[in-house]
């Protein structure tokens, strides 16, 4: 109950809120899986989640139980970042103890919004990015640990026993949040503590029943442009991750097939050298491989840049083995695509690209992308392939690699 008054009090009850904050939402013995089990159910749940979920779990239950020890700071930083003005706490507290002398006017403020906004858990670390943005020479490390810790402690506890709470949050928008932590700064995401309840966050995110509904492209509270946020994290993985597997998986899972294209021409257009640094292994993806793979890609521009960089060594298995499985599946179902609606430019692309495949020097790339059969995150490259081309294809190839001596390759 006062978790749902409490994103939902307008302006005139300051009182109401801070004495909610100070006395209520807190207090353990409203939250009694604390003491039922609820840390031990936690963790029996990542085990038996171990062989669908591929994000590498760290003791939830540990986490849980540790932020239930840590309820009384938890607290001390919402009342921080959370706690009304002191001039509109001590009038709304008079008003509403009928203090009427100490009251400046009975008159209430205009009701525009409620006095803490929905995403109100996520509230310090917001202020705590935006400060970060504003204050060139850095904050300091040691508020700036406490704040993130404590967030994201309050909203492990939230996702795991109290849901609801987080309803009125999309899951675009708490991935979002859970992004700011790591542009902080060029340190904060290095923590372990950080570290874990992140990995302990995404995997909430990355749960089948979540998943479905984590939508990209539709506008987010609090949020002018999800592209610009991301083109923003690309920037600084880029310069200061370090091959980091959970900032990788952070970067990768918008670049799913069904988001907007505009995040993976971001990568592969403008930000090319943040391939060397996605070394996270297949079998840390956050979700399964297919969600990238499929369907085909259509978007002209980015098949070519997935060529392009398969061709020019700038994507190798070796460094980045999600992104290469990825560019190889749509390479190799492009250029043997057969659609006759298509184009006279997507013709010509795909049949040049076919082409200067089969005339690689790169044995192994060439083998890849032309016997690519489906992905498959066990296997070392990320998927399978046929011991010989099938007979419709095999054809193809012939028929259109049988006129590159006689008219030259054409340019991409």
């Amino acid at each position: 109950m006062a978790l749902a008054l409490l994103s939902r009090l307008l302006p005139g009850s300051e009182y109401l809120t801070h004495e909610l904050l100070l006395s209520c939402v807190f207090r353990l013995e409203f939250l009694p899986e604390r003491t039922s089990g609820g840390p031990e159910a936690a963790d029996f749940s990542d085990q038996l989640s171990l062989g669908s979920s591929r994000v590498p779990r760290c003791g939830q239950g540990t986490l849980l139980a540790q932020a239930c020890q840590d309820l009384p700071s938890i607290r001390n930083c919402y009342l921080t970042h959370c706690s009304p003005a002191r001039a509109s706490l001590l009038a709304s507290q008079a008003l509403h103890r009928g203090e009427l002398q100490r009251v400046p006017t009975l008159l209430l403020p205009m009701p525009m919004e409620p006095l803490l906004p929905t995403d109100w858990p996520f509230l310090p670390l917001i202020r705590l990015y935006h400060r970060a943005s504003d204050t060139p020479s850095g904050l300091s490390p040691t508020d700036t640990m406490g704040t993130a810790m404590r967030v994201l402690q309050w909203v492990l506890v939230l996702e795991s026993w109290r849901p609801q709470a987080l309803w009125a949050v999309p899951p675009a928008a708490r991935l979002a949040r859970l992004m700011c932590v790591f542009l902080v700064d060029s340190e904060l995401f290095r923590e372990s503590p950080v570290q874990h309840l992140v990995a302990a966050l995404l995997a909430q995110l990355c749960q089948p029943q979540v998943l479905p509904n984590l939508n990209l492209d539709c506008p987010l509270p609090g949020l002018t442009s999800f592209p610009d946020l991301y083109a923003n994290f690309l920037d600084h993985f880029e310069a200061v991750s370090f091959g980091d597997h959970l900032f990788g998986a952070l970067v990768l899972l918008p670049l799913q097939r069904r988001f907007s294209v505009t995040l993976r021409l971001a990568l592969f257009g403008e930000h090319v050298g943040a391939l060397r640094a996605l070394s996270l292994p297949l079998t840390q993806l956050p979700v399964s491989l297919e969600c990238y793979t499929v369907p085909p890609e259509d978007n002209l521009a980015l098949l070519q840049l997935y060529f392009r960089t398969l061709v020019t060594g700038a994507l190798r298995s070796r460094w980045c083995p999600v992104l290469y499985a990825v560019a190889v599946a749509h390479v190799n179902s492009f250029i043997f695509s057969q659609d006759p609606q298509s184009s006279d430019e997507v013709k010509a692309a795909r049949r040049s690209m076919l082409q200067k495949t089969w005339l690689l020097a790169d044995e192994g790339l060439r083998q890849h992308l032309l016997h690519y059969k489906l992905p498959n995150s066990t296997l070392p490259e990320g998927f399978e392939l046929y011991s010989q081309l099938p007979p419709l294809r095999q054809h193809y190839l012939q028929r259109l690699t049988s006129t590159v001596l006689q008219n030259g390759v054409s340019e991409t």
